[in-house]
């Protein structure tokens, strides 16, 4: 297929002109599958059916991925579903609801087009589904569920990526880690929240232990991690002492770095 081809298709017509009856074929199909949860109701439907109109109209070659708009309703519409065997289930029903009702009425000669332009826009979509799915696994998996910050696992990725930035465009970064005072756990999570509101946006705020809390500041050296401790620590209910390592004077090194700030934040 040629991704220059902008050729409106008869379907492209057919669905726009036919949303309600796709939308409720659709949901009948979903109904009845009995690889979906009885009653099983596709979300935002007729909003998909829309999307896919004008992913039809304006195919995208296979080297440039999925139709950016349809990516987006996908997304929400995985995200509605609640979980990717379902998402999937209900379009895998979309496309053979389309199939029923609109590919008798495609002319002949644009069959074997709108069958590949459709087959191609399903599959994608229930590609971007399964990534969009996995992407929120990732994060949860990345979570602290007490505080609401990313965790340890989350720490060390980042100020991995952080460092590479650094490095390439020379610019500085800071690790700061926040211990609580006596190992209160209790006192963690309004911490937590303090840290998270007292950073900049783009800055990130994680739990990297029981009474541990860190911050990873981009483009920021030593005296900027100090300004953030001072502005938390003028909360008198606030109690905690507090380490900083910056790149590079204190190394390259993502573990090291992270060791220096905890070492200091205990001294």
């Amino acid at each position: 297929m040629d991704g220059a081809d902008r050729t409106p298709l008869a379907i492209t017509e057919l669905l726009r002109d036919d949303v309600d009856g796709i939308v409720d074929d659709w949901r009948e199909l979903c109904r009845w599958d009995p690889m979906l949860p009885p009653q099983s109701n596709p979300p935002i439907a007729a909003a998909l059916v829309s999307a896919l109109a004008d992913a039809l109209e304006h195919p995208q070659p296979l080297g440039w991925g999925a139709d950016p708009e349809m990516e987006k309703v996908v997304g929400a519409f995985t995200l509605s579903s609640g979980s990717l065997d379902i998402a999937i289930g209900q379009l895998v029903c979309l496309g053979e609801s389309l199939r029923r009702r609109l590919f008798e009425r495609i002319p002949p000669e644009e069959a074997d087009e709108t069958h590949l332009r459709l087959e191609m826009i399903i599959d994608r979509a229930i590609g971007a589904a399964a990534q969009q799915a996995a992407s929120r696994v990732e994060m949860q998996t990345l979570i602290d569920t007490p505080t609401g910050l990313l965790n340890r696992y989350a720490l060390e990725r980042d100020l991995r990526r952080e460092l590479a930035r650094s490095v390439r465009y020379r610019r500085p970064v800071c690790v700061l880690v926040l211990c609580v005072d006596g190992g209160d756990t209790d006192a963690v999570v309004p911490l937590g929240s303090a840290l998270r509101d007292g950073v900049r946006a783009g800055d990130l705020a994680y739990r990297i232990g029981d009474n541990e809390l860190a911050a990873i500041l981009a483009e920021s050296t030593a005296d900027v991690g100090a300004a953030v401790a001072a502005r938390l620590e003028a909360d008198g209910a606030l109690r905690f002492t507090y380490g900083i390592a910056a790149h590079p004077d204190d190394g390259e090194d993502p573990d090291v770095l992270l060791d220096v700030a905890r070492r200091r934040a205990t001294s």
